[in-house]
Protein backbone atom coordinates (compact mmCIF):
# COMPACT_ATOMS: atom_id res chain seq x y z
CA UNK A 1 0.00 0.00 0.00
CA UNK A 2 3.03 2.28 0.31
CA UNK A 3 3.02 2.89 -3.45
CA UNK A 4 -0.52 4.27 -3.47
CA UNK A 5 -2.10 7.49 -2.30
CA UNK A 6 -5.44 6.56 -0.76
CA UNK A 7 -8.32 8.75 -1.95
CA UNK A 8 -11.27 6.85 -0.49
CA UNK A 9 -11.95 3.67 1.43
CA UNK A 10 -14.67 1.63 -0.31
CA UNK A 11 -14.75 -1.42 1.98
CA UNK A 12 -12.54 -2.57 4.82
CA UNK A 13 -10.15 -4.15 2.28
CA UNK A 14 -10.85 -2.05 -0.84
CA UNK A 15 -9.60 1.46 -1.64
CA UNK A 16 -9.76 3.99 -4.43
CA UNK A 17 -6.17 5.16 -4.86
CA UNK A 18 -3.90 7.35 -6.92
CA UNK A 19 -0.89 5.64 -8.50
CA UNK A 20 1.15 8.24 -10.34
CA UNK A 21 -1.20 9.84 -12.85
CA UNK A 22 -3.70 6.96 -12.75
CA UNK A 23 -6.60 6.10 -10.47
CA UNK A 24 -6.78 2.47 -9.42
CA UNK A 25 -8.83 0.13 -7.29
CA UNK A 26 -6.68 -1.61 -4.68
CA UNK A 27 -7.90 -4.73 -2.93
CA UNK A 28 -6.07 -6.56 -0.15
CA UNK A 29 -6.83 -10.27 0.17
CA UNK A 30 -6.67 -12.28 3.36
CA UNK A 31 -6.18 -15.51 1.40
CA UNK A 32 -3.59 -15.50 -1.37
CA UNK A 33 -5.29 -18.35 -3.27
CA UNK A 34 -8.40 -16.21 -3.74
CA UNK A 35 -6.23 -13.42 -5.11
CA UNK A 36 -4.47 -15.85 -7.47
CA UNK A 37 -7.85 -17.17 -8.62
CA UNK A 38 -9.13 -13.69 -9.44
CA UNK A 39 -5.90 -12.82 -11.28
CA UNK A 40 -5.92 -16.08 -13.29
CA UNK A 41 -9.56 -15.61 -14.29
CA UNK A 42 -9.00 -12.02 -15.42
CA UNK A 43 -5.89 -12.97 -17.39
CA UNK A 44 -7.66 -15.82 -19.16
CA UNK A 45 -10.73 -13.74 -20.00
CA UNK A 46 -8.43 -11.02 -21.34
CA UNK A 47 -6.64 -13.59 -23.53
CA UNK A 48 -10.06 -14.68 -24.82
CA UNK A 49 -10.87 -11.02 -25.55
CA UNK A 50 -13.87 -11.12 -23.24
CA UNK A 51 -14.86 -7.44 -23.29
CA UNK A 52 -16.62 -7.06 -19.96
CA UNK A 53 -13.91 -7.37 -17.31
CA UNK A 54 -11.45 -4.73 -16.14
CA UNK A 55 -8.11 -4.76 -18.02
CA UNK A 56 -4.57 -4.70 -16.65
CA UNK A 57 -5.28 -6.63 -13.47
CA UNK A 58 -2.07 -6.85 -11.45
CA UNK A 59 -1.20 -8.91 -8.38
CA UNK A 60 1.70 -8.37 -6.00
CA UNK A 61 1.71 -10.64 -2.97
CA UNK A 62 -1.89 -10.35 -1.74
CA UNK A 63 -2.59 -6.91 -3.26
CA UNK A 64 -4.68 -6.78 -6.44
CA UNK A 65 -4.92 -3.59 -8.50
CA UNK A 66 -7.25 -2.71 -11.37
CA UNK A 67 -8.09 0.50 -13.22
CA UNK A 68 -10.66 2.68 -11.49
CA UNK A 69 -13.79 3.06 -13.64
CA UNK A 70 -14.54 6.78 -13.56
CA UNK A 71 -18.11 8.04 -13.45
CA UNK A 72 -19.46 4.50 -13.49
CA UNK A 73 -22.91 3.65 -12.25
CA UNK A 74 -24.05 0.41 -10.70
CA UNK A 75 -26.81 -1.57 -12.33
CA UNK A 76 -30.27 -1.34 -10.79
CA UNK A 77 -32.46 -4.44 -10.93
CA UNK A 78 -35.55 -2.24 -10.83
CA UNK A 79 -34.64 -1.34 -14.41
CA UNK A 80 -35.78 -3.75 -17.11
CA UNK A 81 -32.85 -2.63 -19.26
CA UNK A 82 -30.34 -3.38 -16.50
CA UNK A 83 -31.95 -6.75 -15.78
CA UNK A 84 -31.67 -7.71 -19.42
CA UNK A 85 -28.09 -6.47 -19.78
CA UNK A 86 -26.87 -8.17 -16.60
CA UNK A 87 -28.36 -11.47 -17.75
CA UNK A 88 -26.66 -11.06 -21.13
CA UNK A 89 -23.30 -10.51 -19.42
CA UNK A 90 -23.76 -13.60 -17.26
CA UNK A 91 -24.70 -15.61 -20.33
CA UNK A 92 -21.61 -14.39 -22.20
CA UNK A 93 -19.40 -15.34 -19.27
CA UNK A 94 -20.89 -18.84 -19.14
CA UNK A 95 -20.34 -19.27 -22.89
CA UNK A 96 -16.57 -18.92 -22.43
CA UNK A 97 -16.69 -22.53 -21.22
CA UNK A 98 -17.10 -23.60 -24.85
CA UNK A 99 -13.56 -22.47 -25.63
CA UNK A 100 -11.82 -22.95 -22.31
CA UNK A 101 -11.57 -25.72 -19.73
CA UNK A 102 -12.36 -23.86 -16.52
CA UNK A 103 -11.98 -27.02 -14.45
CA UNK A 104 -8.18 -26.90 -14.74
CA UNK A 105 -6.33 -26.51 -11.45
CA UNK A 106 -4.65 -23.35 -12.78
CA UNK A 107 -7.79 -21.34 -12.02
CA UNK A 108 -8.32 -22.46 -8.41
CA UNK A 109 -12.08 -22.55 -9.07
CA UNK A 110 -13.97 -24.43 -6.34
CA UNK A 111 -16.87 -26.68 -7.29
CA UNK A 112 -20.18 -24.85 -6.90
CA UNK A 113 -22.64 -26.79 -4.73
CA UNK A 114 -25.75 -24.67 -4.31
CA UNK A 115 -27.71 -27.11 -2.16
CA UNK A 116 -24.81 -27.56 0.25
CA UNK A 117 -24.41 -23.78 0.45
CA UNK A 118 -28.10 -23.41 1.26
CA UNK A 119 -28.05 -26.18 3.86
CA UNK A 120 -25.17 -24.43 5.61
CA UNK A 121 -26.95 -21.07 5.43
CA UNK A 122 -30.10 -22.55 6.97
CA UNK A 123 -28.12 -24.11 9.82
CA UNK A 124 -26.39 -20.80 10.44
CA UNK A 125 -29.75 -19.02 10.49
CA UNK A 126 -31.16 -21.53 12.99
CA UNK A 127 -28.12 -21.01 15.24
CA UNK A 128 -28.74 -17.25 15.26
CA UNK A 129 -32.51 -17.33 15.78
CA UNK A 130 -32.16 -16.17 19.41
CA UNK A 131 -30.59 -12.93 18.14
CA UNK A 132 -32.63 -12.55 14.93
CA UNK A 133 -35.98 -13.20 16.65
CA UNK A 134 -35.46 -10.06 18.75
CA UNK A 135 -36.22 -8.10 15.58
CA UNK A 136 -38.17 -10.56 13.44
CA UNK A 137 -40.13 -12.53 16.05
CA UNK A 138 -40.24 -16.28 16.58
CA UNK A 139 -43.24 -16.86 14.32
CA UNK A 140 -41.61 -15.41 11.21
CA UNK A 141 -38.30 -17.10 12.02
CA UNK A 142 -40.13 -20.43 12.19
CA UNK A 143 -41.88 -19.63 8.91
CA UNK A 144 -38.57 -19.04 7.14
CA UNK A 145 -37.11 -22.25 8.53
CA UNK A 146 -40.19 -24.19 7.39
CA UNK A 147 -40.00 -22.80 3.84
CA UNK A 148 -36.25 -23.47 3.65
CA UNK A 149 -36.47 -27.05 4.92
CA UNK A 150 -39.36 -27.92 2.64
CA UNK A 151 -37.64 -26.35 -0.39
CA UNK A 152 -34.40 -28.24 0.25
CA UNK A 153 -36.29 -31.51 0.69
CA UNK A 154 -38.16 -31.07 -2.59
CA UNK A 155 -34.98 -30.09 -4.44
CA UNK A 156 -33.61 -33.55 -3.68
CA UNK A 157 -36.29 -34.97 -5.98
CA UNK A 158 -35.51 -32.66 -8.90
CA UNK A 159 -33.66 -34.26 -11.81
CA UNK A 160 -29.92 -33.49 -11.69
CA UNK A 161 -28.68 -30.76 -14.01
CA UNK A 162 -27.00 -32.12 -17.15
CA UNK A 163 -25.68 -28.92 -18.75
CA UNK A 164 -21.96 -28.52 -19.31
CA UNK A 165 -20.25 -26.93 -16.34
CA UNK A 166 -18.46 -23.63 -16.79
CA UNK A 167 -17.18 -20.63 -14.87
CA UNK A 168 -19.75 -18.94 -12.62
CA UNK A 169 -19.28 -15.39 -11.39
CA UNK A 170 -20.54 -16.44 -7.97
CA UNK A 171 -22.02 -13.13 -6.78
CA UNK A 172 -24.51 -11.64 -9.25
CA UNK A 173 -25.67 -8.82 -6.98
CA UNK A 174 -26.54 -5.63 -8.90
CA UNK A 175 -23.49 -3.64 -7.79
CA UNK A 176 -21.12 -6.15 -9.39
CA UNK A 177 -22.26 -4.84 -12.78
CA UNK A 178 -21.05 -1.39 -13.85
CA UNK A 179 -21.70 0.90 -16.81
CA UNK A 180 -19.05 3.53 -17.51
CA UNK A 181 -19.56 7.03 -18.87
CA UNK A 182 -19.20 5.75 -22.45
CA UNK A 183 -21.84 3.06 -21.97
CA UNK A 184 -19.48 0.09 -21.69
CA UNK A 185 -20.57 -2.66 -19.30
CA UNK A 186 -18.33 -4.48 -16.82
CA UNK A 187 -18.56 -7.40 -14.43
CA UNK A 188 -16.47 -6.89 -11.30
CA UNK A 189 -15.54 -8.71 -8.08
CA UNK A 190 -14.80 -12.30 -9.08
CA UNK A 191 -13.82 -13.31 -5.53
CA UNK A 192 -16.55 -15.96 -5.33
CA UNK A 193 -16.24 -17.29 -8.88
CA UNK A 194 -16.59 -21.05 -9.11
CA UNK A 195 -17.10 -23.98 -11.47
CA UNK A 196 -20.62 -25.30 -11.90
CA UNK A 197 -23.81 -25.55 -13.93
CA UNK A 198 -25.03 -22.28 -15.51
CA UNK A 199 -28.53 -22.87 -14.14
CA UNK A 200 -27.23 -22.61 -10.58
CA UNK A 201 -26.09 -19.05 -11.24
CA UNK A 202 -29.22 -18.15 -13.18
CA UNK A 203 -31.30 -19.24 -10.19
CA UNK A 204 -29.24 -16.96 -7.97
CA UNK A 205 -29.80 -14.11 -10.43
CA UNK A 206 -33.56 -14.74 -10.33
CA UNK A 207 -33.47 -14.74 -6.53
CA UNK A 208 -31.85 -11.30 -6.68
CA UNK A 209 -34.25 -9.93 -9.28
CA UNK A 210 -37.63 -11.27 -8.16
CA UNK A 211 -38.15 -8.71 -5.36
CA UNK A 212 -37.86 -5.97 -8.01
CA UNK A 213 -40.64 -7.47 -10.15
CA UNK A 214 -43.01 -8.07 -7.22
CA UNK A 215 -42.11 -11.80 -7.20
CA UNK A 216 -43.94 -12.23 -10.50
CA UNK A 217 -42.10 -15.24 -11.92
CA UNK A 218 -44.29 -15.54 -15.00
CA UNK A 219 -43.62 -11.92 -15.93
CA UNK A 220 -39.86 -12.30 -15.39
CA UNK A 221 -39.64 -15.41 -17.58
CA UNK A 222 -41.61 -13.66 -20.32
CA UNK A 223 -39.40 -10.58 -20.06
CA UNK A 224 -36.11 -12.45 -20.44
CA UNK A 225 -35.73 -14.57 -23.62
CA UNK A 226 -32.43 -15.97 -22.32
CA UNK A 227 -34.45 -17.87 -19.70
CA UNK A 228 -36.68 -19.57 -22.27
CA UNK A 229 -34.71 -22.84 -22.13
CA UNK A 230 -34.35 -22.88 -18.36
CA UNK A 231 -35.41 -26.32 -17.01
CA UNK A 232 -38.87 -25.90 -15.52
CA UNK A 233 -38.30 -28.43 -12.75
CA UNK A 234 -35.29 -26.48 -11.45
CA UNK A 235 -37.44 -23.39 -10.90
CA UNK A 236 -38.36 -25.08 -7.62
CA UNK A 237 -35.03 -23.76 -6.33
CA UNK A 238 -36.71 -20.35 -6.15
CA UNK A 239 -38.81 -21.62 -3.24
CA UNK A 240 -35.82 -21.47 -0.92
CA UNK A 241 -35.93 -18.07 0.90
CA UNK A 242 -32.30 -17.32 0.16
CA UNK A 243 -32.43 -13.52 0.15
CA UNK A 244 -34.25 -13.39 3.47
CA UNK A 245 -31.93 -15.78 5.27
CA UNK A 246 -28.84 -14.02 3.94
CA UNK A 247 -30.01 -10.53 4.85
CA UNK A 248 -31.08 -11.48 8.38
CA UNK A 249 -27.72 -13.13 8.96
CA UNK A 250 -26.08 -9.94 7.70
CA UNK A 251 -27.78 -7.78 10.36
CA UNK A 252 -25.18 -8.57 13.02
CA UNK A 253 -22.39 -7.22 10.79
CA UNK A 254 -24.02 -3.82 10.21
CA UNK A 255 -22.45 -0.90 12.04
CA UNK A 256 -24.39 0.06 15.17
CA UNK A 257 -25.35 3.53 13.96
CA UNK A 258 -26.81 2.08 10.74
CA UNK A 259 -28.39 -1.04 12.20
CA UNK A 260 -31.79 0.39 13.16
CA UNK A 261 -32.46 1.77 9.68
CA UNK A 262 -31.22 -1.46 8.09
CA UNK A 263 -33.52 -3.58 10.27
CA UNK A 264 -36.54 -1.35 9.59
CA UNK A 265 -35.99 -1.67 5.84
CA UNK A 266 -35.43 -5.41 6.16
CA UNK A 267 -38.65 -5.87 8.13
CA UNK A 268 -40.61 -4.21 5.32
CA UNK A 269 -38.78 -6.33 2.75
CA UNK A 270 -39.59 -9.47 4.75
CA UNK A 271 -43.30 -8.62 5.03
CA UNK A 272 -43.61 -8.21 1.26
CA UNK A 273 -41.61 -11.36 0.55
CA UNK A 274 -43.52 -13.61 2.93
CA UNK A 275 -46.87 -12.33 1.67
CA UNK A 276 -45.72 -13.19 -1.88
CA UNK A 277 -44.26 -16.61 -1.07
CA UNK A 278 -47.40 -18.79 -1.33
CA UNK A 279 -48.04 -17.64 -4.92
CA UNK A 280 -44.36 -17.90 -5.83
CA UNK A 281 -44.29 -21.42 -4.38
CA UNK A 282 -47.25 -22.36 -6.55
CA UNK A 283 -45.82 -20.72 -9.69
CA UNK A 284 -42.52 -22.59 -9.31
CA UNK A 285 -44.30 -25.92 -9.55
CA UNK A 286 -46.61 -25.19 -12.46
Amino acid sequence: MNNFQIKKRIKKNVWQCQAGNKEVMVKKYEHILVAKKVKAVHDTLADMEFPHTLPNTKLENNILTQPWVKNARRFNYKSKIDRKKSLELIHQLHKTGKNNNWSKADYYLPAYDLQLKWQERLQKFIMHIPQISIYLGNEKCDQLVLYARKALKELQNVEPLTSKKTILHGDVVHHNFLKDAKGKDYMIDFDLCAYGHPEEELIMWMHRVLPHVQYNLKSLLKEQPLLSDFPKSYLQALRYPNELLREWLYVKTVENEKQQTFVEDLLRFTEVALSSWPKLWYDCGR
